[in-house]
């Protein structure tokens, strides 16, 4: 045992070097671990061998027609080494060695019979005719004693690999419960399989998988630590495992190393609860669940002021535009869990805006639908008159770039004019907040709507230079899944069409949060507000949508080019290969994961000016002319007059100019 401790301290430290020397070490320790292993095996089988056929021998000694017994034992002693190296010779090459035993399966079986079979069998054809021709006597080593003998081999070598399966309760537990690998080697993982076997519930565990290699071919809570993650696919082949839970420390960097590594076999994959859920009692032990997309997205969980929050809308009257949508109705959702005096979702909507009511089970005295066009300024003026909103959220938004790239007027029409009626009447009627939902496409924009949330950014912070008593401030992130049509979804449906799923180029990369993570971050920032910034959520790493796309097809169980193929169909209008969140540098703000970005705007009447031009284009037939006054204005980053904005402040310019 200390032998054993102090190679795999060697191999621990070993781990922690770098390099091709390091590595090729810590392979050497590893096949030395695995060959003692199988010399301990080796060993017993010779053991099996010896009293399997002295068994046999003494058998036939209960014959009593056996006149001299004493030349059946000279002869067995004579041949008994030639029987140990063949069982062991056919052993080694039907690969009865190398496996983890004590969790064979039927596979490991047939090995061990085929093994048997081939060494009675040249035992019976060969060496007992040669050992009879050397035997100048009676034959010392009958047919029946090798054929016996060999039988009794088998039981032995079989029962001593298969005794878990044949004595152990646990084996014998519903067949509903399915052969399962744990990936972690730490005391959660320990914690959560000790749980399953004591309960007997959930799953039939075989053994460990380590995700960082660091104890190999140890034992944890009972069971082995059978390979690494590079060995998972092997080992859910060999064992038949049905499912594969990721426990302990999980990030999605593990979830994600795991889903790559089982992208061709057929298992399905499963988390473990986190400790902090089962310490506060939302969660069994064993409450494992499926993997989920958000669980692929590399970045930690967000944490939320929920104090800051609740201050910013308790008691207060809260309207959202586009609250059919699936930010906006998240708003909805979250901000009603703040005690509000009420709150108004407003869409043109009608039946994503009775979703949004029915789906929160809102309380109809606080939660009321509002059916507007915000291209509406008069009807909008009314209703922000007679709700007089202190707090406005604004999502409402045209959104998806190819079709807004043949329909520019539209988007226009929404984005820009759409958010001028709605901040003109959020100022006309004294509200206190408004804030902006903007996306990481207004960054240096190459598609229509991109360009349109750039002017509408721009025109939230123009508003808030008059100093009317609100704060304006805007809210930029990237995608979401999830949302209406977003990439998750729509690869959803290719899957359960039976693909192809399609991307537009493989080099395409993407940031991912998901929409209750989105809104959080945004409720958080609108709390930090002070006016006229643009907040940046920190949304991870860019994702490659290429490995979204196969490792989604992975979750839903089935092959990436075998089951469905990932097709390329060509970057389309407007799109970019990748996204930024900001054309400047990020400055920091009280929260870890919310930035502030200060771009730079044309000044006010220059802004106004362009406005009024697009309103006239709008309307127009020419849309080159629309798409070029668009793209100019947004891609303006410095005042382009010389303006006194105290003279602006005062005179209260109105943005309709």
């Amino acid at each position: 045992m200390e032998r054993a401790d102090a190679i795999v301290e060697v191999d621990d430290r070993m781990g922690e070097t770098t390099g091709w020397f390091a590595g090729k070490w810590e392979r050497l320790l590893q096949a030395g671990l695995r060959l003692r292993a199988d010399i301990s095996f080796a060993v017993v089988d010779v053991f099996i061998i010896v009293a399997g056929y002295t068994m046999a021998t003494a058998l036939r000694m209960l014959d009593g027609a056996i006149e001299n017994p004493s030349l059946f034992w000279a002869g067995l002693g004579r041949i008994l080494p030639f029987l140990v190296v063949i069982h062991l010779l056919f052993n080694l090459i039907t690969g009865t060695y190398g496996h983890i035993w004590e969790y064979a399966s039927i596979s490991e079986a047939r090995r061990v019979i085929l093994s048997n079979i081939a060494s009675v069998g040249l035992i019976v054809l060969v060496v007992t005719p040669v050992a009879d021709a050397l035997d100048s006597g009676p034959r010392s080593f009958p047919y029946g004693v090798a054929i016996v003998g060999g039988i009794l081999v088998l039981l032995g070598m079989g029962l001593v690999r298969f005794r878990s399966r044949l004595f152990s309760l646990r084996r014998s537990i519903a067949a509903d419960h399915p052969m399962t690998l744990v990936v972690g080697d730490g005391k959660s993982a320990a914690d959560f399989v000790r749980e399953v076997l004591r309960l007997g519930q959930s799953a039939e565990v075989i053994g460990f998988v380590s995700p960082t290699n660091a104890n190999p071919h140890r034992r944890l809570a009972g069971l082995p630590i059978l390979g690494a993650l590079g060995d998972l696919p092997g080992l859910v082949r060999r064992h038949h495992v049905e499912q594969v839970v990721v426990a302990g420390e999980v990030d999605s960097d593990l979830i994600r190393r795991v889903v790559d590594a089982c992208t061709a076999v057929d298992v399905r994959l499963r988390v473990a609860p986190s400790a902090g859920t089962v310490l506060d009692g939302s969660e069994s032990p064993i409450d494992i669940r499926d993997i989920e997309f958000q669980d692929l997205l590399p970045r930690p969980e967000v944490a939320t002021d929920l104090a800051s929050v609740e201050d910013l809308v308790r008691g207060k009257r809260v309207l959202v535009t586009g609250a059919g949508g699936s930010i906006g109705s998240e708003i909805v959702r979250q901000i009603l869990a703040f005690a509000p005096a009420a709150v108004a979702a407003l869409d043109n909507d009608e039946t994503h805006l009775h979703e949004t009511l029915l789906y929160t089970a809102a309380d109809p005295s606080v939660a009321s639908s509002l059916l507007c066009d915000i291209r509406d300024a008069e009807k909008l003026n009314r209703i922000m008159v007679s709700f007089a909103p202190e707090v406005v959220f604004h999502a409402a938004a045209l959104k998806h770039v190819p079709v807004l790239e043949h329909f520019p007027e539209e988007a226009v029409h929404t984005n820009i004019l759409g958010t001028r009626n709605v901040i003109e009447a959020v100022s006309r009627v004294g509200a206190d907040r408004f804030v902006l939902i903007s996306t990481d496409k207004a960054v240096e924009p190459s598609s229509v709507m991109g360009a349109t949330k750039r002017v509408a950014e721009m025109l939230t912070q123009m508003a808030n230079q008059r100093r009317d008593g609100c704060i304006y401030t805007c809210v930029r992130f990237g995608n979401v899944l999830g949302s209406r049509g977003s990439v998750v979804p729509t690869f959803v449906h290719q899957i359960h069409s039976g693909g192809p799923v399609t991307i537009t180029d493989p080099a395409m990369t993407r940031y991912f949060m998901t929409v209750p993570e989105a809104v959080q971050l945004v409720l958080q920032a609108a709390t930090l507000a002070k006016g006229g910034e643009v907040f940046v959520l920190d949304m991870g790493d860019p994702v490659k949508v290429m490995d979204l796309a196969r490792r989604m097809i992975r979750l839903a169980g089935l092959v990436p080019g075998r089951d469905i193929e990932v097709a390329v169909t060509g970057i389309r209008p407007g799109e970019k290969l990748s996204e930024s969140l900001s054309e400047v540098p990020l400055e920091p703000s009280s929260h870890p994961k919310i930035n502030l970005a200060r771009p730079g705007s044309p000044g006010s009447i220059v802004l106004l000016d362009a406005i009024r031009e697009l309103e006239h284009l709008v309307s127009g037939p020419d849309r080159d002319d629309l798409v070029a006054t668009l793209r100019g204005v947004a891609a303006i980053t410095e005042p382009t007059e010389v303006v006194d904005l105290r003279e602006i402040e005062e005179a209260e310019v109105p943005l309709r100019g």
